[in-house]
């Protein structure tokens, strides 16, 4: 089952399965379109890219519509964390855990670099690993991988796009 939320420059597309969000992918511009989005061709029966939809639009249904809220709150709301209950760490080994586990619990609105998240997940010389896991994320804003920076402070990298990271940072400031 999927969800979408729609903002200014994409979408939020949740994926739920026995009422757990599994997937958050994030998309750029208009994105519904039967034809060249697979992830759409029809949103689950909704028929949406007949309707003309675009990144500004949302979809739920009764099974999906409690995580639609709850990324909705975290994104342009008051919620600081999203809850454990609704979602499982990602990660196949303890230490991948450890690094989504920490960067899960930075405060929203901070940063931090891939150095400093390898140092509190254990191992500080394994910064590359913590890029490599990153760049896997399977749940970036629930696992906020857009908080984390190079250590001379750039910016650094972001898998859906440099303009999502700015656009997650920004709402968090």
């Amino acid at each position: 089952m999927k969800a979408v939320l729609g903002t200014p420059i994409g979408s939020v597309i949740i994926y739920v399965t026995n009422d757990k969000i599994t997937k958050i992918r994030l998309t750029l511009g208009r994105q519904v379109s039967g034809q060249n989005n697979k992830d759409f061709p029809s949103l689950d029966g909704w028929g949406a890219w007949r309707r003309g939809a675009n990144k500004n639009e949302n979809y739920y249904n009764s099974k999906t519509k409690k995580h639609f809220d709850i990324i909705y709150a975290y994104l342009f709301g008051d919620l600081q964390k999203i809850p454990k209950e609704i979602f499982d760490f990602p990660g196949e080994t303890a230490f991948a855990k450890k690094v989504y586990e920490t960067l899960y619990n930075t405060k929203k609105g901070s940063v931090i670099t891939y150095q400093e998240l390898a140092s509190k997940a254990g191992n500080p010389k394994s910064y590359r690993a913590v890029g490599n896991l990153m760049k896997n994320n399977p749940l970036p804003i629930i696992i906020p991988c857009h908080r984390v920076i190079k250590s001379d402070g750039s910016i650094g990298k972001f898998s859906p796009s440099i303009k999502w990271k700015k656009y997650l940072l920004d709402l968090e400031r």
